[in-house]
């Protein structure tokens, strides 16, 4: 369990470090007033490579019951020479330690300071994504991983350090002017990028919705509707917060985003840890015990669509609640929001579930 709390913990790390270095080249009049003291990033630098070796160790354990002759030491450093993600996870510290001794020597109004922050922590992403399972499959894998994290990172590190790092003023309209074309050109690369990782990784889509990492890239997908939702309205309905003036709502709604996109983050983890579905495991199908319990016993996981009431039922309540949910906003009832969010996810998720066989 706790190797799903330091996947969270990396990518949160990785968010906040790119979030942070990408304001810098922001100049001060065009963002709110942001305090973040500058040993938080620091302590998020050193979670890169911190929680990152959370993997070192599962593989370091699940090899101890093959090689029963050799030491922890010995099985660490064979990981750390052997393996590409042990590789990675070197070339990581080494990167991550770099970018520590650049905060502690300069200070951040250096303009090359930022700039070698940035090289470094996109380096540092590039040594993320050769450690993914995406690139042990081909370099676009890899090129896929790299971009998706970055774009992630970047969108969600900003939201996260405004939404609760603010003690001023918001300047809400020059944020936004800069800020809305990044959150669209970050999702449309999230987008691109997560969609070739999934033909990578993914054989066929419908079909592994019948183990557990079909399904939780299904949950995934779907938590990630109400996000976007929110995030168009938070960046192109401003009445609500009087253009940014109403500081409590505008706080508010931003933050209920960060928590959307953390449940998206504690899903990915979930996912890191899960073994892809390669094509040879629907030739020997391994169902969850989630999906038994809903389609009962199966004899091969070739999913095929199969309507029934139950699902188109869910379904239709789940897309009604999407058109309630921006209801909800428009007249800030906050409680109804995060109840239309849940059902939304919930009876979409058990919907499509309940609709192939």
């Amino acid at each position: 369990m706790y190797f799903y709390l330091f996947e969270t913990l990396l990518y949160l790390s990785l968010a906040f470090t790119g979030g942070y270095i990408f304001l810098l080249f922001i100049p001060e009049r065009s963002k709110p007033q942001i305090k973040v003291p500058i040993d938080v990033f620091q302590y998020a630098l050193l979670g890169i490579p911190l929680f990152s070796f959370a993997t070192i160790l599962r593989t370091v354990f699940s090899l101890t019951d093959f090689a029963e002759n050799l030491t922890f030491l010995e099985l660490l450093l064979i990981v750390l020479k052997d393996y590409d993600f042990g590789n990675a996870w070197v070339w990581n510290l080494i990167i991550c330690t770099a970018m520590f001794i650049v905060t502690m020597v300069s200070s951040a109004r250096a303009n090359w300071f930022k700039w070698a922050l940035a090289l470094t922590w996109c380096l540092s992403i590039i040594a993320h994504g050769w450690a993914s399972h995406p690139a042990s499959f081909s370099n676009i894998g890899l090129l896929s991983q790299s971009v998706h994290v970055a774009a992630i990172s970047i969108w969600l590190g900003i939201l996260i350090i405004v939404a609760w790092f603010t003690k001023g003023e918001w300047n809400w309209k020059a944020f936004v002017r800069w800020f809305t074309p990044v959150s669209i050109g970050s999702m449309i690369l999230i987008t691109l990028a997560g969609i070739s990782m999934m033909f990578i990784i993914v054989d066929n889509y419908i079909n592994s919705w019948g183990i557990n990492y079909g399904q939780a890239l299904l949950l995934k997908h779907l938590v990630f509707l109400p996000m976007l939702l929110l995030a168009f309205m938070n960046g192109f309905m401003t009445k609500l917060t009087n253009d940014g003036r109403n500081e409590p709502r505008l706080q508010w709604w931003l933050r209920a985003e960060t928590v959307i996109a953390l449940i998206i983050l504690i899903i990915t983890a979930f996912m890191g840890v899960q073994e892809p579905p390669h094509e040879g495991e629907f030739e020997d199908p391994s169902p969850s015990a989630l999906f038994l319990f809903l389609n009962g016993s199966v004899s091969d996981l070739s999913l095929q669509w199969h309507w029934n009431l139950p699902s188109v039922a869910c379904i239709l309540l789940g897309i009604i609640s999407v058109g309630l949910l921006m209801m909800s906003y428009k007249q800030e009832n906050r409680k109804l929001f995060i109840l239309l969010t849940c059902i939304i996810i919930v009876f979409l998720f058990f919907g499509l579930l309940l609709a192939v066989q």
